[in-house]
This record gives structure tokens, C-alpha cells and sequence, in this order.
């Protein structure tokens, strides 16, 4: 068993599947509501049931000082803000090797296609895709079609493609948008040799909603799912993640996940 492996473990868990609470949006988005305060918001997920949550480096000397028993770990290595001229356009700001020391289980890069720098990001990932393999060392592929050309909404068939690119540049995880049609996304996931995991998106209103929404990616094929804003801006972000929990690992359809939030909320 390799030094991969068993940093996947820590990430997919014992049946194979994850909930992942990234928490990258800092660097893009600034302080936004619910990371003011990057020690809660880490608290709150790891009460919550996250297998696994996405830093920046500079947070993982606050995960390193916490009592609490840590989720999986992924150092996030690509970033741009909203301030820029291009807000689509990734660049590597932390490496592999960083990763290691910092005691991460993996790492994670976000492409955009159909930007117009999509090649250099294509490049960025092919070296990071082969450092990985030199420290065995979990990838996970933030995988987009996003540009000035791009047009909206996607269509399941450009998703499809972006998977495909992910997959077969090396990722051990993909994270991308669901395909519209939930029987492309189970024809997607039938044949990827890598698990999907589904990005959760802008923040929601209505939570029986979102909740039905994440029953179905799973019982499309999902191997789990990524949520940020949709955890960390409720207004109980450890009640919906144990929800969220509730349906990937134990099955529970939207609506009993619901009834489960309800009830906590409730306390």
C-alpha cells in the first residue's frame, strides 16, 4: 500500500465517499460571512462530520493548534481574487513538496476551461499531476468551464469534457458542477475510474431543496460532495452538515436529511 493510498483513506473514508467543506474562498473572496473567524468556521465543520476540508497554507497553523480530532486535510495550491482583471485565471501560489511539510493528505488545483489562459493552467496542472506521483501525495482537480466565451449555462456535455480532462491528467478526485440531466451525471460516474465529487455552488435559500438536490447526485453516482457557502453561511452550519453526512454516508433521502436538520436546528 502506497503513501497515496493511505492519505485517500483519510479523505474518502472507510465506504469510499466524502464530504468535503472547502474553505479556500478567503483568498478569493475576502472575509466573507462565515470565515470571519477561520478557527469557528473550522470548528464548526469538524462537529459537523467533514471527512475532509480545503485550506490555504496560511490557515493550517490554526488547524495544527486545535483540540478537536482533524478531518482530512487538503492544501489548496491554486488562487486568483475577485480583484482581478481576470478572476478566472488560476495560478500556483503553494507546491507538492509544501504540502508534505505541512502535513497535508492532499492537494487540490482549480482549471478553468474555456478561459483563455486555460493552457497555462493545463500546464500547471501536468507538473503538479507528476510531483503528486513523486510524494504519493492525493490530487484533487477543481475542474470548471468558465470564460468570457463560455456560454451559460454549461451544457452537460462541456461538463462531461472538463471531467474527462481532469481524469485523464492525473486526478485522484474530481470536483465539478452536476450535469443538468442526473443520467449523464450517473453515465459519467459509471465509467470515470476516479471518484466525482459535486460542488455545492452559490449559496441556496431553501435547504429541503439543496438537500433533495444532494440525495439525487449521490444516487446519480457521486462519490460525495464539496460544500462551502451552503455550510459555512447557515444559519446552522453544524446542523446541515450532519444532514449533508446523513445522506452520503448513510443513505437518507433530501427529505429525511431534512426532517434530521430540522430537528437539530430545533436542538
Amino acid at each position: 500500500m502506497g503513501g497515496k493510498t493511505i492519505r485517500l483513506r483519510r479523505i474518502l473514508g472507510s465506504d469510499g465517499k466524502t464530504v468535503i467543506t472547502p474553505m479556500d474562498h478567503g483568498v478569493s473572496c475576502g472575509p466573507i460571512r462565515g470565515l470571519e473567524d477561520m478557527k469557528l468556521a473550522l470548528e464548526r465543520a469538524i462537529k459537523g462530520g467533514a471527512d475532509t476540508v480545503i485550506l490555504h497554507k496560511g490557515n493550517f497553523g490554526i488547524a495544527s493548534q486545535m483540540d478537536l480530532h482533524l478531518p482530512g486535510l487538503i492544501l489548496h495550491l491554486s488562487a486568483s481574487t475577485q480583484l482581478s482583471f481576470d478572476f478566472h485565471k488560476k495560478v500556483i501560489v503553494a507546491g507538492v513538496e509544501e504540502a508534505v511539510r505541512l502535513g497535508a493528505d492532499g492537494v487540490s488545483v482549480h482549471i478553468n476551461l474555456g478561459n483563455e489562459n486555460e493552457h497555462m493552467m493545463l500546464e500547471d496542472l501536468g507538473m503538479v499531476s507528476d510531483e503528486c506521483n513523486r510524494w504519493q501525495m492525493p490530487l484533487l482537480v477543481m475542474v470548471y468551464v468558465r470564460g468570457l466565451n463560455v456560454t451559460q449555462p454549461v451544457s452537460d456535455k462541456s461538463i462531461a469534457h472538463a471531467i474527462r480532462v481532469a481524469w485523464e491528467l492525473g486526478a485522484d478526485i474530481i470536483k465539478t458542477a452536476s450535469p443538468e440531466d442526473l443520467n449523464t451525471l450517473e453515465g459519467l460516474a459509471s465509467h470515470c475510474p476516479v471518484p466525482i465529487v459535486i460542488a455545492g455552488g452559490g449559496k441556496v435559500r431553501d435547504v429541503k431543496n439543496f438537500l433533495n438536490k444532494v440525495a439525487g447526485w449521490m444516487g446519480s453516482g457521486a462519490r460525495g460532495v464539496a460544500i462551502g457557502r451552503n455550510v459555512f453561511q447557515d444559519e446552522s452550519p453544524v446542523s446541515l452538515l450532519r444532514a449533508i453526512c446523513s445522506i452520503v454516508h448513510e443513505k437518507l433521502s433530501g427529505d429525511q436529511a431534512y426532517e434530521e436538520y430540522v430537528e437539530l436546528v430545533k436542538g
